[in-house]
């Protein structure tokens, strides 16, 4: 099948790429065998970085603890955080890159100069990346698992080649890989309609295609991606089930009161932003509409927890604008429940997101929440009920719900109160554990397919 008129649809179908050409079977790791018995063997998996800060490592965990409440194993496959190899990281199992980059580099080269001439450098560069997270995920033996639920469609398609027929393959979709690579070319100034017509973007749609359409279930964790997957990517609507996330509120409540180092707030009410500092995240419209903030009132200070690409221009833009004394970069933050519970107002400025795990804290939190609408986050914030919304992208909204929050103190009051008694119906951990574990067992029932 080709999605488009796209020449490297077959790629997708059949790889230009085996195991046995990379002599994998070198990489056989021995000792990952569970010696004691456990109702499941579950692998979490995932394309990405971990640890890291934002919701992925925080889906992860939490899923981690819910499973092992009922009694299964469970381990984590990720690439580590310095992107310089592949490991289990709950064990310290490690795979340098570099034992195995080389190979894939050399094969993928020699396939595209003769098939694919002035083939796009993104991706190349993706092409070689995804072989290699796949030749590391065979050393790490995914036959020992019963259930392997990655949390990536990138990772789900190498699982896909590389599963022993006796595991079931489950995918939760946290985010699109073709919106976010557009809102970051719209960062550069590409406009939307050219963007969609560009071989980079039907290249990312096979990835999302091929991602799902092999698994045996997948997970949505709002109706808003799912509903991307059905129209633009073309996945039947009965492939995927919404499992809305869900957190540990008992243990993230004790989290909160435990003693946590930040700057002296002088007495000012405190913003507080939670987020990589990634394009999608929208901070440079955040710090624009507290520019606009400043010059009506500074009775405020804002706290960006959290790092990325984005740190270097974002202090930039914060001395530009002349917000030195009101925004403070805290850095990567483990006490993010400590600093909501100092903070006044929590923000998230999304350009794009899916269920994040920022607003789900602060509902839990019973902080008044001022986020975009971007994706999924009116599945969980209704405007005047739970939070504040206004249009992604729109300064000039968000800068009036950070005015209205801080000038009116009995509706900051209301409005975290409101949304700490719908996140505490919601966004539970057993709740989400529960369901997923239906889902892993209708997907143990088509994994001889």
């Amino acid at each position: 099948m080709k999605i488009g008129n796209c020449p490297w649809s077959d790629i997708f179908e059949n790889g230009y790429l085996s195991l046995s050409e990379c002599h994998a079977d070198t990489y056989t790791c021995k000792d990952l065998r569970p010696e004691r018995k456990v109702t499941m063997r579950i692998l979490l998996a995932t394309y990405w970085g971990l640890p890291s800060v934002g919701g992925l490592e925080k889906y992860v965990l939490q899923l981690k603890r819910g499973l092992e409440a009922r009694g299964h194993e469970v381990d984590i496959f990720c690439r580590t955080p310095d992107d310089s190899g592949f490991h289990i990281l709950n064990k310290g199992l490690f795979l340098p890159k570099r034992e195995i980059q080389p190979m894939i580099s050399a094969k993928a080269d020699t396939y595209f100069a003769r098939h694919l001439p002035g083939l796009d450098p993104e991706v190349k560069f993706m092409e070689v990346d995804k072989y290699s997270f796949e030749v590391a995920a065979a050393y790490f033996r995914p036959a020992a698992y019963d259930i392997i639920h990655t949390q990536d469609v990138i990772s789900a398609r190498a699982f896909s080649r590389i599963r022993h027929a006796r595991t079931a393959l489950v995918s939760t979709i946290h985010g699109c890989l073709s919106t976010e690579s557009l809102a970051r070319h719209q960062a550069d100034g590409l406009w939307y309609d050219d963007y969609t017509k560009t071989p980079l973007w039907r290249y990312y749609g096979l990835i999302e295609h091929y991602g799902i359409m092999q698994n045996h279930e997948t997970i949505m964790p709002t109706e808003w991606l799912k509903g991307i997957m059905v129209r633009d990517f073309r996945i039947p609507e009965d492939r995927m089930t919404t499992v809305p996330n869900g957190m540990d509120i008992e243990g993230f409540l004790s989290e909160m009161h435990k003693p946590a180092v930040t700057p002296d707030a002088g007495g000012r009410k405190i913003i507080l932003c939670s987020a990589r500092f990634d394009p999608v995240k929208g901070h440079v419209h955040l710090l624009r509409a507290l520019c606009q903030l400043k010059k009506v009132r500074n009775d405020w200070v804002c706290w960006l927890a959290g790092n990325g690409q984005l740190e270097g221009r974002l202090r930039e833009l914060t001395a530009a604008y002349g917000l030195q004394n009101e925004v403070v970069f805290l850095g990567k933050r483990d006490d993010v429940p400590a600093l909501l519970n100092k903070s006044d107002i929590v923000v998230l400025p999304s350009l794009q997101d899916n269920q994040p795990y920022s607003i789900m804290e602060a509902h839990v939190a019973g902080k008044p929440v001022v986020a975009s609408n971007a994706g999924g986050i009116p599945e969980m914030v209704t405007h005047e009920m739970t939070g504040l919304i206004f249009p992604a992208g729109n300064e000039q909204d968000l800068y009036g719900n950070l005015l209205a929050v801080l000038s009116e103190d009995d509706r900051r009051s209301w409005l975290g109160q409101q949304g700490k008694e719908f996140g505490r119906r919601h966004w539970s951990l057993p709740l989400m554990t529960e369901r997923i574990l239906a889902i892993y067992e209708k997907a143990l029932q088509k994994r001889w397919r």
